[in-house]
């Protein structure tokens, strides 16, 4: 996990080489599904029981198919999202790099406002530098300020775009259209983050439209644990 002791908090939660290994696994998985195919009529076999097999291979058929159109799909998705996590861990370090600079000025400038404190006391004509090494310390705080707002945006914006995989991930196979990535600009709702993806991701691999169909062994699981909870 990235640390930004800069900023003193990670804005930006996530791994893009993980998400990247599911939307990969997703997409092997699907590639995998390709080569089940259905036992067929059997020579010499006919009635109801013939029939019957006929009729549930059918249906495990469709089933199959929807599982592989779903996962071809979340994989798109995952893709999607890995590339926005990699913008916008650049961004966060980009952010953690200011911050840290930021905090150093800080730090430099209470230094000279205490120094300047002290010659105060001894020497009343030094008030002025005294008043502008206060007004340095205030302008640096205000910079360090600017930087962790930003950076607290960019965290809602990256929340509310998680969130919003979640439910791209949720939508699949419900025949619903897609819903819209969303912007960065203007965003301030903090929504719920990556714990919903994991779980959405789970939820569309193991959808059925038409008759219970069981995943390849491992699949849920597998991808969960890739997405890491994120």
């Amino acid at each position: 996990m990235a640390e930004f002791r800069g900023l003193g908090f990670d804005p930006v939660p996530g791994s893009p080489d993980a998400v990247a290994e599911a939307a990969r696994r997703c997409t092997a998985t699907a590639a995998g599904l390709e080569e089940i195919h259905s036992p067929g009529p059997i020579p010499e076999w006919a009635g109801r029981s013939a029939q019957a097999l006929a009729d549930r291979a059918e249906r495990a058929a469709t089933g199959l198919s929807a599982t592989r159109d779903a996962l071809r799909a979340a994989a798109g998705v995952l893709e999607d999202w890995a590339g926005s996590l990699v913008a916008n861990h650049r961004r966060a370090d980009d952010l953690d790099r200011r911050a840290t600079v930021a905090r150093q000025a800080v730090t430099a400038a209470h230094d000279d406002v205490e120094q300047a404190e002290t010659e105060a006391q001894f020497s009343p004509t030094t008030q002025p530098n005294l008043t502008e090494a206060r007004a340095r310390l205030a302008a640096r705080q205000d910079d360090l300020d600017r930087v962790l707002t930003e950076a607290r945006d960019l965290e809602r914006a990256h929340n509310t775009e998680a969130t919003r995989v979640a439910e791209r991930l949720s939508a699949l196979g419900d025949g619903a259209p897609l819903p819209e990535a969303p912007g960065f600009s203007g965003m301030a709702t903090h929504l719920e983050t990556f714990s919903a993806v994991g779980r959405e991701l789970g939820v569309t691999v193991a959808k059925t439209p038409v008759v219970p169909v069981t995943p390849p062994p491992g699949a849920v699981s597998a991808f969960a644990t890739a997405l890491g909870g994120r």
